[in-house]
């Protein structure tokens, strides 16, 4: 457990941003003459992140000891993925490593404007709901609790909007509500990790969550956006067709994805064109077929992958405005929901002593 929490630590250190300045250094370095473990020694005393400069000098130290690079970064597999271990293998057999690593920036560039994008489209909606909590915390205790206080010792009744309100607020000021949501959330963290562990319904819990209206459409979206960009990366250093599938759905960390490309791969192995495969497979539009279908008959598939991937970075870009432009009126009713009853609960009892004088 202490190992699991150590390595989540050190991931959560890291950024995509780390990640890329480190490839993207490492590449102009070694396209300028400089030796690759030199390179690392320099980039480890670069980084901001204490993980992330540990890790940068222990691939030095390997790589001086006679190891390959891509061998040395198999042993950090808490910061690299299967992804860049091949692209990084790709680059020792052919020479070309600084390309193989300008490329493993660019695509770590492209997956973190996905996830600022996601982050950016979230952050107003949790902000606000952020803001209605904590005027229900704060509205009683500050606006009157002397006055409800005046009215129990009287022997009024407080009407039943205002009761609610100051169980709510008493219960999230209350220690033991904390310590209840602490317990449940570690229930939850149990449940999911059995989850995990059962491929089967994990991948019918996540298919459901893709059935959701607008916030499903939009998962899928972000995963085959990510699917697209890295299945171009590697076909541009020349990663054979099946390596580059497998590959480029582990990089979008989605099982439902992933269970997709599998007959598709299974098609290409018995000899199927690429194009024709995703059209025969069930969780892929279809213009994703026919494009690829057109890009292997001109001969030009390198070209039509880039295009795709451009087109689908448009098209999620797109989809989150709308994502964040349909969440605003329902955004505007909670908080309107919020503050009325917040008002009516505070209005009644003044109402109630006025009515008393």
């Amino acid at each position: 457990m202490l190992d699991f929490l150590q390595r989540w630590r050190q991931k959560r250190s890291v950024t995509g941003a780390d990640l890329a300045f480190l490839f993207r250094s490492l590449a102009a370095m070694m396209n300028s003459g400089v030796g690759l473990d030199r390179a690392l020694t320099m980039l480890a005393g670069q980084q901001g992140s204490p993980a992330l400069q540990q890790a940068c000098q222990r691939l030095a130290d390997r790589v001086c000891s006679g190891r390959y690079l891509s061998n040395a970064m198999s042993l950090e597999s808490w910061l690299f993925s299967k992804l860049h271990l091949r692209l990084v293998a790709v680059g020792e057999k052919t020479g070309q490593m600084h390309i193989c690593l300008s490329q493993l920036a660019e695509l770590q560039e492209r997956q973190m404007q996905i996830e600022l994008k996601v982050r950016g489209a979230l952050t107003v909606p949790l902000i606000i709901c952020s803001l209605c909590l904590l005027m229900v915390v704060l509205a009683p205790p500050l606006l009157f609790r002397s006055l409800l206080t005046m009215l129990v010792e009287n022997g009024a009744s407080l009407p039943w909007p205002t009761k609610i309100l100051m169980l709510l607020s008493d219960a999230l000021r209350n220690p033991l509500s904390y310590v209840v949501a602490l317990i449940a959330s570690v229930a939850f963290a149990k449940f999911l990790s059995k989850l995990s562990q059962d491929p089967a319904r994990k991948l019918v819990w996540l298919r459901r969550i893709r059935q959701l209206p607008i916030l499903g459409s939009v998962q899928q979206l972000i995963s085959l956006t990510r699917f697209v960009q890295a299945l171009q990366i590697l076909n541009r250093v020349g990663i054979p067709v099946l390596q580059a599938l497998e590959y480029a759905s582990q990089a979008t960390a989605d099982p439902c994805l992933v269970a997709d490309v599998a007959p598709v791969m299974e098609m290409v192995r018995d000899g199927e064109t690429l194009g024709h495969a995703f059209l025969q497979c069930e969780g892929f539009p279809d213009a994703l077929g026919h494009s690829l279908a057109a890009g292997e008959e001109s001969g030009k598939l390198g070209d039509m992958l880039e295009a795709l991937a451009r087109l689908y970075a448009c098209d999620l870009e797109h989809s989150l405005e709308i994502l964040t432009k349909s969440l605003e009126p329902l955004l505007l009713g909670f908080v309107g929901c919020v503050v009325a009853f917040t008002v009516v609960a505070t209005m009644l009892p003044m109402l109630k002593v006025m009515d008393s004088l």
